[in-house]
C-alpha cells in the first residue's frame, strides 16, 4: 500500500510514521526535507510548502491512501492568509491530486474546534457553530472533502485534545509549563473549561484503522475521561509532583468535550490509555529524553 502523508515531521505524524508496518510504502510531506534529518529513514520525504500551489509533477504518480495531518495554527490576523492556505488551500490540492492519482482513501484531521461554544460532549450529529478563524478553515477544509466523497472514500476526524511526549505549544504542554513554573492556572466557573484528552497512542490507534476501514464520514477521535481545567491540572501535578496553584474566577467558559461512542463502533474498541497513564508517560519520556 502507497501512502502520502502530510505532516509528517509533525507531532502526530511522527508516531503515526513510526507504527506504519514496513509494508507500507510511505511519502511524507515536510516544508523542508534537509531540516528533518530526524524522520523515520523508511519515508520518501517530499518537499512542499503548504502555502503554495502543489506541483503535482513532483508527487508519485499513484497513490492508494492520503492521509492529510499538516496545519497551521498560526497568530490571527497577523498569519491569517498562512492559516486559511495551509489548512484549507492545501486540502483542495491533495484531494484534486488524490483524484488524478487513483487515492482510493483521503483521511483529513480536523479539530472539535468546528463545534464552537459547548457545554455537554459534543456528537458527530450536532451543528457546527466555528468561532474562531482558526476552526473556520478546518470547517472549510471539511466541506471540501466532503464534496469528494462521489471520488475518494473520505474519512473525517475531529480531534480533540491530543498530547504525548514531544509536543509543545498546545493545551497540555502548556499547563504543564505552567505548573512547573508555579504559575497560577485559571479556573473559570463551574471548574471550566472541560476537555476529552487522548494520548497519541491512541490516536495512531484511530488512524491505523481508519486506513483500513471503509467508513466515509465523521468521527470524532476522543479520550474516555471528562476533566474539567483543575482535574486535569491537578493530574498534570501529580505526574511532576508539583502542587499546581489556581486562579479562581467568575467568568463562564464552554467546554471542548467529544463523544467517542462513534468511534469504538466505527474502528472497534482497544484498551485506551488512561490520562493518569498517559500524562505519567508523557513527562517521563520527556525526562529521559533531557
Amino acid at each position: 500500500m502507497r501512502l502520502l502523508i502530510s505532516g509528517a515531521a509533525g507531532f502526530i505524524g511522527r508516531h503515526l510514521i513510526s507504527a506504519l508496518p514496513d509494508s507500507y510504502e510511505v511519502f511524507g510531506v515536510v516544508r523542508n526535507p534537509v531540516r528533518h534529518p530526524a524522520t523515520d529513514s523508511r519515508v520518501d520525504l517530499l518537499g512542499w510548502d503548504l502555502t503554495q500551489p502543489l506541483d503535482m509533477k513532483a508527487m508519485p504518480g499513484q497513490i492508494d491512501v492520503i492521509i492529510h495531518l499538516a496545519q497551521a495554527n498560526v497568530s490571527f490576523p497577523e498569519s491569517a492568509s498562512e492559516m486559511l492556505a495551509v489548512n484549507t488551500v492545501s486540502t483542495q490540492h491533495l484531494l484534486e491530486y488524490g483524484r488524478r492519482a487513483g487515492a482510493q482513501r483521503f483521511i483529513f484531521a480536523s479539530s472539535g474546534d468546528v463545534y464552537g461554544r459547548s457545554f455537554s460532549p459534543c456528537k458527530e450529529s450536532d451543528m457546527l457553530g466555528a468561532t474562531t478563524f482558526y476552526a473556520l478553515t478546518k470547517q472549510a477544509s471539511e466541506l471540501l472533502t466532503q464534496a469528494y466523497e462521489p471520488y475518494l472514500k473520505t474519512c473525517i476526524l475531529r480531534l480533540f485534545h491530543p498530547y504525548g511526549p514531544d509536543q509543545s505549544n498546545r493545551l497540555i504542554p502548556n499547563l504543564a509549563d505552567r505548573v512547573r513554573r508555579q504559575q497560577t492556572v485559571r479556573v473559570n466557573r463551574g471548574d471550566r473549561p472541560r476537555f476529552t484528552p487522548i494520548y497519541i497512542d491512541d490516536v495512531v490507534t484511530a488512524l491505523m484503522r481508519a486506513i483500513g476501514s471503509d467508513h466515509c464520514g465523521v468521527v470524532n477521535i476522543a479520550g474516555d475521561r471528562v476533566v474539567s481545567i483543575r482535574e486535569l491540572a491537578e493530574e498534570i501535578g501529580c505526574a511532576l509532583n508539583i502542587p499546581p496553584l489556581f486562579q479562581e474566577s467568575s467568568e463562564e467558559s464552554s467546554d471542548m468535550m467529544g463523544e467517542n461512542v462513534l468511534m469504538k463502533r466505527v474502528f472497534g474498541e482497544w484498551p485506551m490509555t488512561t490520562l493518569s497513564d498517559g500524562l505519567s508517560r508523557t513527562f517521563k519520556q520527556q525526562e529521559t529524553a533531557a
